[in-house]
């Protein structure tokens, strides 16, 4: 099933590699960061390409613009584009053609796997943002922003009445303006790392001409009711809105949309973002470290090498992360081989951390985000959980029962065990958005579970693991949802009665 669940992460992603090794979770050691180190140059295309391909618009057969307008196009080296192609013939999905370039395959079991993997995506997806719509809806305050709402969804009213081809571009922008109305880091930084995700999803609608008038009906249902400031009105109207939408792709599944693009749309396609540098990503990841108070000893940041080791690359990429680092006052060279948080900066480490703000709004959020990710994945690993899966919860369980003086440890065992039931369940998407959230997730556990007051008693914790687990391993769909939603639960009560308490103080 890894397989499977690698092909839907990469087609999420964008690129082949993310920060949590699936095959890691599970053991007992600490979970080991990974980062993307082959040529992003390449891997990105490869990827862009195999994406088009997977929903269609590069249909079997199809020719791929040839190699020297590739490159043209994204102001790459032919290199490059080679290697990227080379890439897909060696995996089955594209093949040359003799004094014609390269086309996709015409069938292969590949490709049938490809479609499979994107159409478990999409209807991961169309869950997924039906569900963020109203989660972005609850979330913006009508009170003060409801012309602003209106004007938002405006467009979605004009392109159901004037198109009948579904706008994915749209569609996303629409959300991404709400997540930015919502005025939450964290919602922000989820949309955008979902831009993926949203375009194949939204890419799947076929035509509109049979449901245009639907549509319009219910975007204009949503602009009436955030006109009027009517939040309860908004999230019905967007919930039937998603309804028609999610109703027209189950009436078109069963195999990738045979709508083929042209050499410019594909060429546009391509045209994607250049990936970050190894070093940016790693001097973000250093500076979250320093804002969770992580890889330090007292005011030191741990050495090159053992920051090398961590995440898996070169000392030089390391040095060069910590010079851009140095060059924006989060740390301090110190000696030779040590760099430290520069005092009285603060600040600056707080901005550069890749996480929600510790305020109560942003904690609930996430604890929202969280209760639906963790519930839904829990009651689908006991439907898809593997030997090795269920293998791997076992150690897991039975290295949290034995004693543990590591606070620390028992916080790696938390998340190992979560991150062990999402890879259970086969969801890429609930993975995928583990990822995205990786640092914010992490403050979460460290939160909850070094608050004394949120954690409650370790052997509650302990039961309350021991329930899902058990759930799951024995293939109790409702009983693993209904323990999970019991732990997630807990903590939300807690989290409550605590902001109670300190509020009456």
């Amino acid at each position: 099933m890894n397989e499977m669940l690698d092909l839907k992460l990469v087609l999420l992603r964008g690129e082949s590699q993310g920060p949590i090794e699936m095959d890691g979770l599970g053991r007992s050691s600490r979970l080991r960061m990974q980062l993307q180190k082959k040529s992003e140059l390449s891997d990105r295309l490869a990827v862009n390409l195999l994406g088009l391909i997977a929903d269609g618009r590069l249909a079997p057969g199809a020719r791929i613009p040839p190699e020297r307008q590739i490159a043209e196009t994204l102001s790459v080296s032919r290199i490059c584009v080679r290697s990227a192609l080379d890439r897909l013939k060696e995996n089955g999905y594209i093949e040359s053609v003799q004094g014609a370039g390269t086309r996709v395959v015409r069938s292969s079991e590949k490709l049938d796997q490809l479609y499979a993997a994107n159409l478990e995506n999409v209807n991961d997806l169309g869950n997924f943002c039906a569900y963020l719509d109203e989660f972005l809806a609850e979330w913006v305050d009508l009170s003060e922003q409801a012309a602003e709402v209106a004007a938002i969804l405006q467009p979605l009213l004009g392109v159901a009445r004037s198109s009948r081809r579904f706008d994915p571009e749209t569609e996303y922008r629409v959300r991404c303006q709400l997540a930015r109305a919502s005025r939450s880091p964290g919602l922000e930084l989820l949309l955008r790392r979902m831009a993926r995700g949203y375009r194949c999803y939204y890419n799947s609608v076929p035509p509109i001409d049979r449901i245009a008038d639907q549509l319009a009906e219910a975007a204009g249902a949503m602009v009436v009711a955030a006109r009027a400031g009517d939040k309860a009105a908004l999230v019905l109207a967007m919930r039937d809105y998603n309804r028609i939408i999610r109703t027209a792709v189950i009436a078109g599944a069963g195999g990738p949309a045979r709508r083929a693009a042209d050499t410019d749309l594909v060429l546009r396609e391509l045209s994607a973002h250049q990936p970050e540098k190894l070093s940016d990503i790693i001097a973000r990841e250093i500076a979250g470290m320093l804002a969770r108070a992580e890889g330090r000893e007292e005011d030191v940041l741990i050495g090159e090498r053992r920051l090398a080791d961590v995440f898996g690359v070169s000392r030089v990429s390391i040095r060069h992360a910590l010079q851009k680092l140095k060059e924006d006052g989060i740390v301090t060279s110190r000696e030779r081989f040590w760099t430290r948080a520069a005092k009285g900066d603060e600040e600056a480490v707080r901005e550069a951390r890749d996480c929600f703000d510790a305020s109560v709004r942003e904690f609930k959020l996430l604890c929202n985000l969280r209760h639906f990710q963790e519930v839904w994945a829990a009651r689908r690993a006991a439907r898809h959980a593997s030997e090795k899966d269920k293998a791997d919860l076992r150690r897991i369980l039975a290295e949290m029962r034995r004693p543990i003086d590591s606070l620390d440890r028992s916080i790696d065992l938390d998340l190992n065990l979560h991150l062990t039931i999402a890879r259970s369940a086969g969801s890429a998407l609930h993975f995928f958005v583990n990822e995205v959230l990786r640092g914010t997730v992490t403050n979460y556990f460290v939160y909850t579970l070094k608050h004394p007051d949120l954690r409650g008693p370790r052997e509650v914790l302990l039961k309350q693991h021991e329930a899902i687990v058990s759930a799951i391993l024995a293939g109790d769909e409702d009983g693993a949802r209904d323990a999970m939603e019991r732990h997630v639960r807990f903590f939300q009560n807690n989290y409550d009665a605590y902001m109670v308490r300190s509020s009456a103080a």
